[in-house]
């Protein structure tokens, strides 16, 4: 499963142009056939889905990170953005 899972990772990063070491909190699950591919990148959530045998990317859903996410990140000195 390791060998699939990396090969999953690896269609993913490479379907939006990334590294893979730009991939954080990455999850992947498998179900009939399919792999659910769910990672944040600095900016931004992606959930894809890849077919296990062509490992081409059938679908993405992504969205940015909400501000307060990001914001939360930052020193207290600078979290005020009004």
């Amino acid at each position: 499963m390791s060998e699939k899972r990396n090969m999953v990772i690896c269609a993913a990063a490479r379907e939006i142009g990334i590294s893979e070491g730009n991939m954080l909190n990455v999850f992947v699950t498998y179900q009939h056939g399919i792999y659910e591919v769910t990672f944040t990148t600095e900016w931004m959530t992606y959930d894809m889905f890849i077919d296990e045998n062509t490992m081409e990317v059938l679908g993405i859903d992504y969205r940015p990170i909400p501000i307060n996410s990001l914001l939360a990140k930052l020193p207290e000195a600078v979290q005020d953005v009004s």
